[in-house]
């Protein structure tokens, strides 16, 4: 939960470098350093007259950082705030495949809540509908035979256990790539939002994925999703998994000091007369 928000406009100045704030330096330090790794003008060091400052670029979006700041970058639009955040939202919306509804879109909710918000819904509505199941191969010590009796392993743990049987078989479980990829998002978002609804909808989806085991590779997990007529519910809520989890997107940041980050480039900005700067490198602090 963010207790620190920053809101500027795409190419307009974050914050001077100053020893007084060495500990948000360092961050954003770090995010511009990122951005340039990842060869996105998000967030850059410059320098003017002596004096260097971080300026956004003509990326928008959101970055939440470790010390608990949430930086949002919206589009420059005559409307202010509240215009620029309803362009962002309809640029996610496009993004995921989700019905942007502009009635439902509250002018006062920062992006990154928003961002949770479609997630939020969209994985209640698969959880409603009836998540996917599939069978997956289990060995286990029974009471009963099931499946295949594994003999050498069965000698070996039930010598003195003749009770017990050591067999292999088929169970019927939610435990498949698409909803271990949904539990890791939903978990990672529900440490993130100061939404109530959206940590209500979370905390729901969590529970009910207790079944399904937390992913160690999610890259891989993403290769083993099938695209079929029976998993079509699942796309917008997995697009949003991909732009969480997957750099090769092109809007997910991480860092030491990133807990989360979402950036996109928006391609209608307004052309913003600005003054010469040079360009710097960050220097270790």
């Amino acid at each position: 939960m963010y207790t620190r928000h920053l809101c500027v406009s795409a190419n307009d100045v974050i914050g001077w470098v100053t020893n007084e704030n060495s500990d948000s330096t360092r961050m954003l330090g770090e995010l511009a350093d990122d951005c340039v790794t990842c060869g996105k003008e998000a967030v850059a060091v410059h320098e003017r007259d002596g004096k260097r400052f971080f300026v956004t670029g003509e990326y928008c979006g959101f970055a939440f950082l470790t010390d608990g700041t949430l930086i949002e970058i919206l589009p420059r639009t005559e409307g202010g705030t509240a215009e620029g955040r309803r362009k962002l939202c309809a640029e996610l919306c496009s993004r995921c495949g989700y019905t942007y509804d502009l009635s439902a879109v509250d002018g006062a909710m920062n992006f990154m809540e928003y961002f949770i918000s479609v997630f939020a819904e969209e994985t209640i509505r698969i959880i409603k509908s009836g998540v996917l199941s599939a069978y997956a191969s289990r060995e286990e010590n029974l009471t009963a035979v099931q499946g295949t009796i594994m003999f050498s392993e069965n000698i070996r743990r039930n010598l003195v256990h003749r009770e017990r049987i050591y067999v292999r078989h088929d169970v019927f479980t939610p435990d498949r790539a698409e909803n271990r990829i949904i539990k890791a998002a939903a978990a990672m978002l529900v440490k993130l939002t100061a939404n109530p609804r959206s940590s209500h909808l979370l905390k729901e989806t969590l529970s009910f994925l207790d079944e399904v085991r937390m992913p160690y590779d999610i890259a891989a997990e993403f290769g083993k999703c099938i695209n079929t007529r029976n998993t079509k519910k699942y796309s917008t809520t997995l697009s949003i998994c991909r732009m969480l989890f997957d750099r090769n997107e092109g809007t997910a940041f991480s860092g030491d000091s990133i807990l989360c980050a979402q950036f996109y480039r928006m391609c209608t900005q307004p052309q913003v007369r600005k003054k010469r700067v040079k360009v710097v490198r960050r220097k270790r602090i």
